[in-house]
């Protein structure tokens, strides 16, 4: 693996798409946003389990004491004019379980469920926001979870784009009141490229998003003004994350091998880090996370990688590709990292230990018939996001 030094820095100040208006309410006809708060009818979606599952460990390479875990609910994906939608990314904040959607194939319509989780053996859908004309691929919510953004690709038809870069590309805000979705002062600016594919919100008054696929790349959007400050053009970008002090982020821009782009706002550098995997396919999900001074990347059919990015040029996790699918999705806790593996299912894997980077133990589960393409822990619950067949919502211990 070859580590790149950028000595020019790509940045490009607001001189094109810094110049964008900022889409409002005044354009609501365009943007098709309706809010549901209704709780009886948005609960019709969720199935109760609350019963432990069982572990396939057939892949492990000693016999362990398995993890235990249960399956509190099952959760159907929105539809929008009669057609389910699929999930597609998920965050997790102070009780709630925030999940995009998408509609798959050529037609554009997303959404947002805010999901409660503060009684563990008993989630509810408590508000969902639908996208009429706009898949939602990737979300972020603030800290203080009165904000909540989105990124995703709007169908161009919707709206006249400002300059010849954007094709569809966008980055929207959605205000949370009493932990329902407020359908005022909805606030969007398109983006460069076709897709918004990752958002992550970072310290101080910045977001950043990753657009690809062609003329895609990294953008700095400024939180007050929800303009772009600034821009890395990088093909095929895929995911974004926050890395200590830097941005790091997920492109296949060269001949589709993954690299790692490290990018510092502050001292206007950035660095690529190349690595030997072609990833496939090019046009799925490829998530990274950054836990614990480690980065966590779902490649496609090279599995998991997991980097430390110091002197090492070797990853110090690696799961090789076990199951008949691809690694879309990775997200780690202190003990297990978890990767949504396609029609395989879930994987539950150790984190490697000292001198060995592949994992002694690892675990399988299926649940359901849909395609886990993403999914998120924040330790306790294991959020898995299955496509059109919709979620796997997991708790660990058994019931």
């Amino acid at each position: 693996m070859a580590n790149v030094k950028h000595v020019l820095l790509i940045f490009l100040m607001v001189t094109i798409i810094g110049s964008c208006d900022i889409l409002n309410n005044g354009d609501r006809n365009n943007f098709a946003i309706e809010i549901d708060n209704d709780f009886d009818t948005l609960n019709e979606r969720i199935q109760l389990v609350n019963e432990p599952i069982v572990l396939d460990s057939t892949l492990s390479k000693s016999q362990f004491t398995k993890p235990e875990y249960s399956l509190v609910a099952n959760v159907k994906s929105p539809k929008i004019n009669g057609k389910r939608l699929s999930a597609t990314s998920i965050e997790l904040r102070a009780n709630k379980v925030y999940i995009s959607y998408h509609l798959y194939g050529n037609e554009y319509a997303g959404a947002v469920d805010i999901i409660d989780i503060k009684d563990e053996d008993k989630p509810c859908i408590i508000s969902t926001a639908y996208f009429k004309n706009a898949d939602i691929n990737a979300l972020d919510i603030e800290e203080n979870g009165k904000k909540l953004w989105v990124t995703g690709g709007r169908d161009i038809n919707t709206f006249t784009p400002n300059s010849d870069e954007q094709n569809g590309a966008m980055l929207g805000e959605l205000h949370i009141d009493k932990d329902k979705f407020d359908d005022d002062d909805y606030r969007e600016v398109p983006l460069p490229s076709f897709s918004g594919n990752d958002i992550v919100d970072a310290p101080g008054n910045k977001l950043f998003v990753a657009t690809g696929a062609t003329g895609g790349g990294y953008f700095e959007v400024d939180k007050g003004r929800f303009k772009v400050t600034n821009s890395i053009y990088k093909n095929f970008a895929k995911s974004i994350d926050r890395r200590q002090g830097d941005i790091i982020g997920l492109n296949l821009a060269n001949d589709h091998k993954a690299t790692f782009t490290i990018m510092d706002y502050n001292n206007n550098s950035v660095d690529d880090i190349n690595t030997p995997f072609t990833v496939a396919p090019v046009d799925g999900k490829n998530v990274l996370e950054h836990r614990a001074s480690i980065t966590y990347a779902a490649l496609g059919d090279q599995g998991v990688k997991g980097y430390k990015f110091n002197n090492e040029s070797e990853p110090v996790y690696e799961f090789k590709p076990l199951g008949e699918d691809v690694s879309n999705g990775v997200t780690v806790d202190g003990q297990y990292v978890y990767i949504a593996n396609g029609t395989d299912g879930l994987f539950i894997t150790t984190i490697a230990s000292s001198g060995n980077k592949e994992p002694e133990e690892v675990y399988s589960w299926k649940g359901g018939n849909g395609s886990a393409n993403f999914v998120k822990t924040d330790g306790n619950f294991i959020i898995l996001a299955n496509g059109i067949d919709g979620l796997n919502i997991l708790k660990k211990g058994k019931k």
